[in-house]
């Protein structure tokens, strides 16, 4: 079987350093997964390094203007013609080979993976997360936080597909300029019977740029974003679904734990 089964698409707005430092990880590690890189440069730059004898080919799409992140990875897409479609921001640093057990997880029958996402001083990045509303929001940058053992979305600077659920999906919704089409397409995949696959054994690490959190143009995005999102059907649909799922689960355990006494000696 022929292992190169991942397209990896990357996007650049003026990055050409950062996206020299992930090649050269990539570069580095052995990746017998990756088929093709595509690199998006969604603003002029100089042209892209042409890579290294242990890396995939590079496809290299120059936007005349600025794309949306989800538009960006969604034209990537169609240069897909591999079994599983994975999108890395950049900023993202690795020193092992994350694809091994991502793709297990995919064909174990999940539809998205994400590995566990360090700070560059080795914290827990919170990249693993329970659903998005205004208390979790604040709650999230709280010292009482703690991660959710079982993540319903995943940030999307590091995620793995598999290629026919993202085509299932429709791919990311390009209503979404930029912020929560990570959320939203976690949200469809679920509601699409996809689950969402976290394999923390795995780490990359991201030096995040948090430009919502310094930049005024970046924060208007980032609440015009999540207002669409709380509008939107999939969200309501989703939380709905997981509050079922959540009123299930005491019952089935009960349940569980009635049947293992009933044939007890």
């Amino acid at each position: 079987m022929n292992k190169a089964s991942v397209t990896l698409s990357v996007i650049s707005h003026e990055q050409h350093s950062l996206v020299d430092a992930l090649l050269s990880d990539l570069a580095g590690i052995d990746t017998p997964e990756l088929a093709r890189i595509v690199l998006t440069q969604n603003l002029p730059e100089r042209p892209a390094a042409a890579g290294a004898p242990n890396l995939p080919p590079i496809d290299v799409i120059q936007n005349r203007t600025p794309k949306g992140f989800g538009n960006n990875h969604n034209a990537a897409f169609r240069h897909c013609d591999t079994e599983f479609f994975a999108i890395a921001n950049p900023d993202i640093a690795m020193t092992h080979n994350p694809f091994p057990a991502l793709i297990s997880a995919l064909r174990g029958g999940a539809g998205v993976a994400a590995p566990a996402v360090l700070e560059p001083d080795g914290r827990l990045a919170d990249t693993a997360r329970r659903v998005i509303t205004p208390f979790e929001l604040i709650f999230r940058r709280t010292p009482f936080y703690s991660p959710p053992e079982q993540p319903v979305w995943f940030a999307g600077m590091f995620l793995v597909f598999r290629s026919d659920a993202f085509a299932a999906v429709g791919g990311f919704d390009e209503g979404f300029f930029m912020y929560c089409e990570d959320f939203d397409i976690c949200a469809r995949m679920r509601l699409a019977g996809w689950p969402v696959a976290y394999a923390p054994q795995v780490q990359v690490v991201h030096a995040a740029q948090q430009l919502s959190h310094r930049s005024p143009r970046y924060f208007r995005w980032h609440l015009a974003s999540l207002a669409r999102m709380w509008m939107s059907r999939p969200f309501w649909r989703y939380r709905e679904m997981l509050a079922t799922q959540a009123a299930a689960r005491p019952a089935a355990e009960t349940e569980g734990m009635q049947e293992s006494q009933e044939v007890r000696p």
